[in-house]
């Protein structure tokens, strides 16, 4: 049978930090590592007006009736991003839990950061 690759150890300070840290923290630390692992930057680094390639979680979905646009919000440990697809009510495949790769240029508006109409990838 094939030997698994071992990850690296951690630091014995590494591993005291991460027994006192909270939950929130410790998932949001995760997030960040397999964002870094999957080759797409942190949210918190993204800036405006570039291309950019996400890799977080689905926090929250919100149909908007009147203009036609579902909106959701990105989590990656380090920042949130407002997706919004123009012309859709619904997309099956993304609700809140699903962890996504997302592409697209990024831009800012009042709330934060946005990136509209983003090409995605659904991760398992």
């Amino acid at each position: 049978m094939p030997e698994r690759p071992r990850k690296p150890r951690r630091s014995l300070g590494s591993r005291i930090r991460r027994i006192l840290s909270t939950a929130e923290e410790l998932e949001a630390e995760d997030q960040q590592e397999r964002a870094r692992e999957s080759g797409a930057q942190q949210i918190s680094e993204a800036v405006p007006r570039s291309v950019v390639k996400l890799r977080g979680t689905i926090s929250a979905m919100t149909a908007q009736p009147d203009s036609g646009w579902l909106e959701a919000e990105l989590s990656d440990g380090s920042g949130t991003v407002k997706l919004v697809w123009m012309g859709h009510r619904r997309l099956d495949c993304v609700v809140p839990g699903t962890e996504i790769l997302v592409s697209g240029r990024l831009a800012g508006d009042q709330s934060g950061k946005v990136i509209y109409n983003p090409d995605f990838e659904v991760l398992l």
